[in-house]
């Protein structure tokens, strides 16, 4: 399958607000983001831009076009400059008949994803913004589950982005970015977001994080001398 990828992929560079592909698009191929990010958003009847998802190295993305054939869900546009790795579909597609057992990689790829969707489909409902706020970011940290034993110390998030992520207003999102901070788990720099601590933010996706008895912890939770 690696082979296959390298065979018939290629880069591409995309300069900021450029799109790789946008909503409605006849449905294409595979893609890799290897440098830069990528903002997955959808425009709605009000002209508004929900965010879905801010896309960093190394995420695949683009399966469930590939799958099906159907028209692209949203846009992909590089928020700054960027590179991108593009596996054409037909091609890989033609690949995929004479190994169909390689299937099963694109199946994960979806489901993993669909899971994540899940979980945040179901925080979305119950859980106040502050414990949404910090369980998007422990995901993004984590790569949306891929990254689970080596997790990035930030993500190149703007709070807009952010807050149209959420579907919540900006101030709301920044009142709960800075108890996160003042609490210790986060910092909170030009367009982007950086974890200190990795134990207070999981304190924090569960409403545990109090900001004036969190920083006396470490990232193993136990307390300073």
């Amino acid at each position: 399958m690696q082979d296959a990828l390298l065979a018939h992929g290629r880069h591409r560079s995309l300069a900021p607000s450029e799109r790789l592909f946008a909503q409605g698009e006849p449905g294409g191929g595979l893609f890799c983001v290897m440098s830069g990010s990528l903002t997955v958003q959808s425009v709605d009847a009000e002209g508004q831009m929900p965010v879905l998802v801010v896309l960093t190295p190394f995420h695949w993305f683009g399966e469930l076009s590939f799958t099906d054939g159907l028209p692209r869900s949203h846009d992909a546009v590089a928020d700054v400059p960027s590179q991108v790795f593009s596996v054409p579909r037909e091609p890989l597609l033609a690949w995929l008949e004479g190994h169909p057992r390689h299937w099963r990689d694109i199946a994960l790829l979806a489901v993993g994803k669909l899971r994540t969707a899940y979980k945040v489909m179901d925080e979305e409902m119950r859980r106040p913004l502050t414990q949404r706020i910090a369980r998007r970011l422990w995901l993004a940290f984590h790569g949306w589950g891929w990254r689970q034993d080596n997790p990035v110390r930030s993500v190149l998030w703007s709070q807009d982005q952010l807050a149209r992520m959420l579907g919540n207003g900006r101030s709301s999102v920044n009142r709960s970015l800075r108890e996160l901070e003042s609490g210790g788990a986060v910092r909170l720099r030009y367009g982007a977001i950086e974890v200190l601590d990795s134990a207070l933010l999981r304190l924090a996706c569960d409403g545990m994080l109090d900001p004036l008895v969190a920083p006396t912890l470490t990232c193993s939770g136990i307390p300073r001398q």
